[in-house]
């Protein structure tokens, strides 16, 4: 099934998305990244390979590789039946039996959203050094379907309607994709700071970081373009990127574009992979100080 699914034509896949190229050279396709915004084509399709490249983010691949970053999920079966709700799998008579192709339906179902209570959401959060009541205030339930089966998690809700998903044993995304904005008051404040991911952000609020500020998380390092625009005007902008190459990269292009405005504050973490990393370890650091001195 996997060799079936590879064997879809990529143009296809990326017309279903809603995504046609801008131009054609010999069996290179050019497109306007469906991974972020941009003016330029810099997507590019080898139709004669059927592999993509962004020259934007530095990534390419098959069509699985594709999925993956459209869905933000690492889970084959789920990338499996997001891209074959999407085509047509080739030969799918020889595939029959299998259990994929009885995947008509999207991959979420069913979806309900609901305030945070359960349990077991908020203790995995409180696991990951985040209070019971900053997650409550920030977070969402949210419950779905997915290949029959009945399913929930933490939601937070992106511009655009989307969620990003999380529990002890997965992690993915709700298209669609896309940045979400905290705001202290109705106008922007004179500061900002920029996160990666959201369990970043509620690190941020439990250590105290960013009272008065607004907040950008971006979901993923490839919105780093949708968050541009959002943060002109701003005077200060904090950004508690991932210590890894992509934070690296996301910085030097937020720099590129607001100069000494934009400020690195990972050095607070350094040596560590991200803001969250550093809340734990800093829990867990005040935890055996307490054990030691009863």
């Amino acid at each position: 099934m996997i060799k079936e699914i590879k064997s879809i034509p990529l143009a296809t896949f990326l017309s279903q998305l809603g995504h046609e190229p801008t131009m054609r050279k010999g069996t290179r396709l050019w497109y306007l990244s469906p991974l972020r915004q941009e003016r330029t084509p810099s997507f590019k399709v080898e139709t004669a390979l059927n592999c993509w490249y962004d020259f934007g983010i530095g990534k390419g691949g098959n069509i699985f590789d594709l999925a993956t970053e459209l869905y933000q999920s690492t889970d084959l079966r789920y990338l499996m039946s997001c891209i074959t709700d999407r085509c047509a799998v080739p030969s799918a008579q020889t595939v029959a039996s299998t259990s994929f192709q009885r995947h008509s339906a999207p991959g979420f179902q069913d979806i309900s959203v609901v305030p945070l209570r359960s349990r077991a959401l908020v203790a995995y959060l409180q696991e990951r050094g985040i209070p019971a009541q900053i997650a409550m205030a920030n977070c969402q339930q949210i419950h779905y379907s997915c290949r029959g089966k009945r399913y929930y998690a933490v939601a937070f809700e992106n511009q655009s309607n989307g969620f990003e998903i999380r529990n002890r044993y997965f992690k993915g995304c709700i298209a669609p994709k896309d940045i979400s904005i905290r705001r202290v008051r109705d106008g922007p404040s004179t500061e900002c700071a920029v996160f990666e991911g959201f369990i970043d952000y509620l690190s941020a609020l439990t250590l105290g970081l960013i009272n008065g500020a607004d907040a950008i998380i971006l979901n993923s390092v490839s919105n780093v373009n949708k968050a541009i625009p959002v943060l002109k005007g701003y005077d200060i902008i904090n950004c508690y990127l991932d210590n890894d190459n992509a934070g690296t990269k996301a910085l030097a292009e937020l720099t590129s574009k607001y100069g000494s405005t934009v400020i690195d504050r990972s050095i607070l973490y350094s040596g560590l992979n991200d803001l969250n990393e550093y809340l734990t370890h800093q829990s867990s650091t005040i935890k055996l100080n307490d054990y030691e001195n009863r």
